[in-house]
């Protein structure tokens, strides 16, 4: 069909006199979920450098048996282990102009609070990326910044890694461990760390993974064979979100902000955030036509005992 003779259409405008339609929204994709910050324990920080203690119970003995009126000569008291480590300063700032606050912005009410709390989940992102990724543990100077230990620096007496790798020495935060070369995660491997937890005393409720690795657990772990739940015929199950081991249930949790190459087997009850600062906006000197904003907060991962814990490292991630 042909349109009216000289009818003039919308698209000979080029522009001119159409008013944009423009969505009331702001879509943001970013990932922003903080899984292992998110679920472990909070607690207040009273110095840069913050401590705990850590201790043991004695090995259990098949020769406890004692004579009847026995005298007892007092055995020796083990001391406890004090652990430490220091409290990251991680802050945002940016600085917005007075007029792009004072203008009918789309999808806000102004771009400053827009921008805030933006920035404060991307803060969020950076201190949950600090937890899992983070080397040693740095007492900081004049000229350099303090840093946490991550968990990287705190596990390994239950670890799987490449031949070539190495658990951070000590354990105690202040090493990094050694990388080696990547190999396939299997689920052998997982089955050895969670024993290995277990046997040490721990009582590890969670697995945390890259997405590769992930994917890998769904398609290649087989468990019991023969174990089934049935779900609606329309519903396709193709992952694994819980893992029943030998030792306990575990849940299966893609973490965004982890190394890829790291599979965690973590207790959350033996970790704990300690906060010195918490999260606080300054707004800073003004030196122009614009508003300068400063989000900070002041933390630290506590360690509370590494050995309920386990690592397979150095895996592949593609």
């Amino acid at each position: 069909m042909a349109i009216v003779t000289n009818a003039y259409p919308s698209y000979d405008t080029t522009g001119k006199t159409l008013k944009e339609q423009l969505a009331d929204t702001i879509s943001n994709i970013s990932p922003y979920e903080t899984p292992f910050m998110s679920a472990i324990k909070k607690e207040k920080a009273k110095s840069t450098k913050v401590e705990w203690l850590k201790d043991t119970l004695t090995s259990p003995s098949t020769s406890n048996a004692q004579l009847e009126g026995e005298t007892y000569a007092a055995t020796a008291v083990a001391d406890v282990t004090r652990l430490d480590n220091m409290a990251q300063i991680s802050a945002k700032n940016f600085a917005i102009t007075s007029t792009q606050d004072a203008v009918d912005n789309s999808g806000m009410q102004t771009y400053s609070a827009y921008e805030l709390a933006k920035q404060s989940k991307s803060l969020k992102t950076d201190m949950e990326t600090a937890m899992f990724q983070n080397g040693a543990k740095v007492v900081g100077s004049a000229t350099a910044a303090r840093k946490l230990a991550g968990i990287k620096s705190w596990i390994g007496t239950n670890s799987s890694r490449a031949s070539n790798g190495a658990d951070p020495t000590a354990l105690l935060g202040a090493h990094a461990p050694t990388n080696g070369t990547q190999r396939a995660l299997t689920e052998d491997m997982l089955k050895s760390v969670v024993k290995g937890v277990w046997e040490s005393g721990g009582k590890a409720s969670s697995i945390y993974v890259g997405s590769f690795n992930k994917q890998k657990i769904s398609s290649s772990f087989t468990g019991g064979a023969q174990k089934q739940v049935q779900v609606d015929t329309k519903v396709i199950v193709g992952a694994v979100d819980t893992y029943i081991s030998d030792f306990g249930t575990l849940n299966v949790i893609p973490a965004r902000h982890q190394a890829a190459r790291d599979c965690w087997i973590l207790d959350h009850d033996l970790w704990s955030m300690a906060t010195l600062r918490d999260y606080k906006v300054d707004e800073l000197a003004k030196t122009g036509d614009a508003k300068h904003y400063l989000l900070t907060t002041e933390y630290t991962l506590c360690a509370k005992n590494e050995a309920g814990n386990g690592v397979i490292a150095d895996l592949t991630t593609s």
